[in-house]
């Protein structure tokens, strides 16, 4: 069973705006590698259901899970 994720676009001031829903993990790659070619700004992706954080590293290219998992607030996702 795939996972549906929403990822969302962090901008400077902390503000965030959501971009696209995605199933897998593959689907998340795929997506924020497109992202972050027209964009500066940080990208993250949040697992519906857990509400687990995954971050897309700039300087890597890669995809990894925040050191902070489980149900977060709006304002501490964003």
């Amino acid at each position: 069973m795939q996972h549906i994720y929403d990822l969302f676009e962090k901008f400077p001031d902390g503000s965030s705006l959501w971009r696209a829903c995605v199933v897998g993990l593959e689907g998340v790659r795929v997506h924020m590698r497109d992202l972050v070619k027209h964009s500066p700004n940080q990208f993250y992706a949040m697992h519906v259901a857990s509400g687990k954080i995954v971050l897309h590293s700039h300087h890597q290219g890669k995809l990894r899970l925040a050191s902070k998992s489980g149900r977060r607030s709006r304002a501490a996702a964003a």
